[in-house]
């Protein structure tokens, strides 16, 4: 590794905050960015100058929602619950082939939601030591919930007696959730998942709060005290304002969030994960299927009547329009808004993470916006915004070198990724010359 500096010169600068500008120069040492200059810089023998003649120079992305252990497996994917599909030494294969994707893609940071048998952690450890490569990893826990909801593993598969449940955790009561938040933070996590109604993008949003606010502070003031982050599968309306009210600090889907929600959700500056793009996919799955001949299992994943199925799809898609609907209420408030869905599933696999931006394009959000969403507030939910997702002097120096400019074109990141810097070193080179 040389002593010299790396050096961009001639960059189109997207720097996370401003408008794009041209003829910028920027130089790392290290891991940081330690100058931010338009025009030319003098350099050295020693530096790597790396002339990009107008090509965007952007910060590193960050996935705010990264299941490791969704992917393909020997078995097709089937298991008796997630997290259970194959060996645990199988599923943390699929964990670092999910790493590099993400990391090949621009993507330098992720934010682990739900996984089992510590993948995040292992993961985590194994890019730290080099073992792996991929992106910096802010480790999930198990997803925490109260007996008999309905992801909890006993709901559809009690019968087999399971002793290891997959990526569910199941307990009752304040003390047996703030055990396990001090069980799975002390082996490593730095963020608490917990799922507090049932519901999002295959099965309708119920209205409810599973957690009683006993458990659901036991797991926020434990995790904090431990300087962990906690994030929540919360569909629900009154989930959004309990959970935001109560302290969590990352609302995955926020499918019903009305007025009072978006105000809580301000008031604690807590981050909002939308992932719609799921649902987009589920519902056009949907369509296609025979319902003259058939029904599908969705939500709970017991049998029902046809017309129960078509009702409990059209709740969906009313669930999704809704969400569509209170999507500029949230930017016009000032929500943070992040990136993130549940890639891993044949539908929408690792990899395809453009399609999300793509798909926020179509709902009229700019591109510029969404490019913020994935940068300056992704790092921001991470806890790191001091640090990440902008690109000025002193900051850690993950960037990204693009064909076209993502700030007029999101589609422009879907193939035009050409360089990738983690921490300083270039870990992803298609430049050429």
């Amino acid at each position: 590794m040389s002593d010299g500096r790396l050096v961009f010169r001639d960059a189109r600068l997207l720097d996370g905050t401003n408008p794009a500008r041209d003829g910028v120069s920027v130089v790392v040492e290290g891991s940081r960015i330690t100058a931010v200059r338009d025009g030319a810089v003098e350099t050295g023998e020693a530096d790597q100058v790396i002339e990009l003649a107008g090509k965007t120079l952007m910060p590193g992305m960050v996935q705010c929602h990264f299941h490791t252990g969704f992917g393909a497996t020997a078995s097709g994917g089937i298991g008796p619950i997630l997290g259970l599909e194959a060996p645990a030494t199988y599923m943390g294969m699929i964990a670092s082939y999910n790493a590099r994707i993400a990391l090949d893609c621009g993507v330098t940071s992720i934010i682990g939601s739900s996984n089992a048998d510590g993948l995040d952690i292992s993961l985590k450890e194994a890019i730290l030591l080099g073992v792996v490569d991929g992106p910096r990893v802010l480790a999930c826990t198990r997803e925490f919930m109260t007996s008999g909801e309905q992801a909890d593993g006993d709901n559809r598969s009690w019968f087999m007696q399971l002793g290891n449940k997959g990526l569910v955790r199941a307990m009752s009561g304040a003390e047996a959730f703030r055990q396990a938040t001090r069980e799975e933070v002390g082996r490593g996590c730095e963020v608490v998942k917990i799922s507090v109604a049932r519901g999002h993008g295959s099965a309708p949003a119920w209205d409810v709060n599973y957690m009683t606010d006993a458990e659901l502070d036991a797991v926020v003031s434990t995790a904090h005290e431990r300087g962990a982050l906690v994030r929540s599968h919360c569909p629900s309306r009154i989930g959004v304002i309990e959970c935001a009210r109560g302290g969590v600090d990352i609302i995955d889907h926020a499918d019903r969030i009305d007025d009072e929600g978006i105000e809580a959700v301000l008031a604690a500056d807590a981050t909002v994960v939308p992932s719609m793009l799921w649902s987009e996919r589920f519902l056009g799955f949907a369509d296609s299927w025979d319902h003259s001949q058939a029904t599908f299992p969705i939500g709970e994943g017991f049998p029902e009547k046809l017309e129960d199925t078509l009702a409990r799809l059209a709740a969906v898609r009313t669930d999704y329009e809704y969400t569509q609907q209170m999507l500029p209420k949230m930017r016009a408030a000032g929500v943070r808004l992040v990136l993130g869905d549940d890639y891993g599933f044949p539908m929408m696999p690792h990899g395809d993470y453009v399609s999300e931006m793509e798909l926020y394009a179509r709902f009229g959000v700019p591109p510029a916006e969404i490019v913020s969403w994935a940068t300056k507030n992704g790092a921001e939910a991470m806890g790191k915004g001091d640090e990440l997702g902008i690109i000025a002097e002193n900051r850690l120096a993950d960037l990204l070198v693009v064909d076209g400019d993502p700030s007029t074109d999101v589609s422009s990141l879907r193939t035009g990724v050409r360089m990738v810097v983690k921490d300083g070193a270039i870990v992803r080179n298609q430049l050429g010359g």
